[in-house]
């Protein structure tokens, strides 16, 4: 189990170094091996895929698949610039090989550098926050409608329910995605953390560095569960456009 932990942080990836943007992550698994993945896949000269996913359940089964959906997604991202061709590709392919109790709920978008588009599709993920205090409103959930991956082995009904979101981009703007073991972590009360606290957190720390805004996240989340076991994985990405 042990090896198997190293093994899943020496894969995780390098943050992407692209002029005009800053971008860090934040992996905390729960137990030796995570069901939690993220990534950033090359998807053309201008283009960076950012994906995330969340396997039902926890420990060795939950890794197994985690590392199936997350090569599965890479292999059909490449080259696409679709994000939700790509999540249908990659529910046609793994939704034959899951047993119809274990899922996948991701997301995947692609960053458009040179045009300074954001396109995003999501099977069940956690909608990310778009923070600027210049837009109206100053936060805003990214969430188009999707189903998780996995429900649908056809594939038929995955590609008429999942739909897709452009954003252009403007100076100011923060992305931050996650996974529900952020929003869901629960204290020795077993009250949860919540949207609420993410979204005060992020108005409250948009304009810092988003390494220190990560941190601040932690910190928090952290101080909430304090004493009680960590019980579910916990992911986050986020970007800043300078």
């Amino acid at each position: 189990m042990k090896t198997a932990r190293q093994r899943q942080l020496h894969m995780l990836p390098s943050m992407p170094k692209v002029e005009g943007y800053e971008f860090k992550s934040l992996y905390l698994p729960c137990a030796n091996v995570s069901g939690d993945f993220y990534d950033f896949i090359h998807v053309s000269d201008h283009e960076i895929g950012i994906a995330m996913g969340d396997v039902s359940g926890h420990g060795v089964e939950a890794g197994i698949i985690m590392g199936m959906a997350k090569k599965a997604l890479q292999i059909y991202a490449r080259g696409l610039s679709s994000p939700k061709e790509a999540l249908a590709l990659t529910n046609a392919d793994l939704g034959k090989d899951l047993d119809g109790q274990t899922f996948v709920s991701a997301a995947y978008g692609i960053l458009d550098t040179n045009q300074h588009i954001f396109r995003f599709a999501r099977a069940g993920n956690s909608p990310p926050f778009l923070v600027n205090p210049l837009r109206t409103p100053q936060i805003q959930e990214i969430k188009p409608n999707g189903m998780v991956i996995g429900v649908d082995k056809g594939g038929k009904t995955f590609g008429v329910v999942t739909k897709e979101e452009s954003i252009q981009l403007c100076q100011g703007d923060l992305l931050f995605q996650y996974t529900d073991g952020l929003a869901e972590a629960p204290d020795r009360e077993k009250k949860e953390f919540g949207e609420e606290r993410i979204k005060d957190l992020l108005l409250k720390n948009y304009n810092r560095p988003v390494a220190e805004l990560i941190d601040i996240m932690e910190e928090s989340v952290q101080s909430h569960i304090g004493a009680s076991e960590q019980e579910d994985d916990i992911t986050m990405i986020a970007f800043h456009v300078s």
